[in-house]
C-alpha cells in the first residue's frame, strides 16, 4: 500500500489546506508539459491518486484506519491471525485516470491520422458524458429557481413569514447552481489536465479539442429545451 503523505511531502496530521498545497507543487513538478522526466506521467498519477484520497474527508479517514489496521496485524501476527483487512475503495478520479492511461497508451501506438482523431473524439465525448447529471441537475434548478421567484411577491402579500421562507429557498437553490458550476469547473479542469497528461500534448490543445465539442452539445441541448419545453 502506498504512503500518501509521503507521495505528497507531508506528515499524518497535515491540514487540506497543506496537502492541497502540496500537490500543486507537485503536480506542476511532474507535469508532462513541464518536466523532462521520462517518469512525469506516472509519478503524476501516482500524487494525483494520493491527492484524491487525501483531500476527501472520507476517503482519507478510510485509508488512515486502513494502514492502522495492517499496521497492528503485523505488529500482533500470529500463525492462527487470519483477519483481513479490506483495503480502501479507489476514488472515482483514480478509476478514470487508470482507463484514461490506457486509452492514452492506445493513442500513442496508433498509426494515422483518421485513427488518432477518433481516440481523440472518443475521449472528448467520454469526458463530455460525464457531466450529462450535472447538466440536467442545472437545468432543474434553474426551471425550480424561475417557479420560485414567481411566487416570490405572492408570499410577501400572504405576510412576512411565508416571503422570508420562499426568499430561503431561492438562496437554496441558488446555492445550489453555484455549487454545481464550481463543481463543474473543478472536475472538467482536472480531465482536460488527465487528458493533456496521458495523451501528451498541452493543457491547451486538450481545452482546445474538449470546449468546442462540450459548447456544441450545450447548444443543441438548449435548442432542444426551447423546442419541447
Amino acid at each position: 500500500m502506498k504512503d500518501y503523505y509521503a507521495l505528497l511531502g507531508v506528515d499524518r496530521g497535515a491540514t487540506k489546506e497543506e496537502i492541497k498545497k502540496n500537490y500543486r507543487k507537485l503536480a506542476i513538478r511532474y507535469h508532462p508539459d513541464k518536466s523532462s522526466d521520462p517518469e512525469a506521467a506516472a509519478k503524476f498519477i501516482i500524487i494525483t491518486e494520493a491527492y484524491d484520497v487525501l483531500s476527501n474527508k472520507k476517503a482519507r479517514t478510510q485509508y488512515d484506519l486502513f494502514v492502522w489496521e495492517k499496521l497492528k496485524r503485523k505488529k500482533h501476527a500470529t500463525e492462527d491471525d487470519y483477519n483481513v483487512v479490506v483495503p480502501p475503495r479507489e476514488s472515482t478520479r483514480t478509476r478514470r485516470n487508470k482507463a484514461q492511461k490506457k486509452r492514452g497508451i492506445e493513442f500513442q501506438q496508433t498509426r494515422g491520422a483518421t485513427n488518432r482523431f477518433y481516440l481523440i473524439l472518443k475521449e472528448c465525448l467520454i469526458i463530455i458524458s460525464r457531466y450529462a447529471a450535472h447538466v440536467f441537475g442545472l437545468t432543474l434548478a434553474l426551471v425550480i429557481l424561475q417557479e420560485v421567484i414567481g411566487k416570490l411577491s405572492e408570499g410577501f402579500s400572504n405576510g412576512i413569514f411565508a416571503g422570508v421562507l420562499v426568499s430561503l429557498v431561492i438562496l437554496g437553490i441558488l446555492y445550489s447552481i453555484f455549487y454545481l458550476l464550481r463543481l463543474i469547473y473543478t472536475e472538467l479542469k482536472k480531465d482536460l489536465e488527465a487528458f493533456s497528461v496521458f495523451y501528451k500534448f498541452s493543457q491547451l490543445k486538450a481545452a482546445s479539442y474538449v470546449m468546442p465539442i462540450f459548447s456544441i452539445f450545450l447548444f443543441l441541448y438548449v435548442i432542444l429545451l426551447f423546442r419541447y419545453f
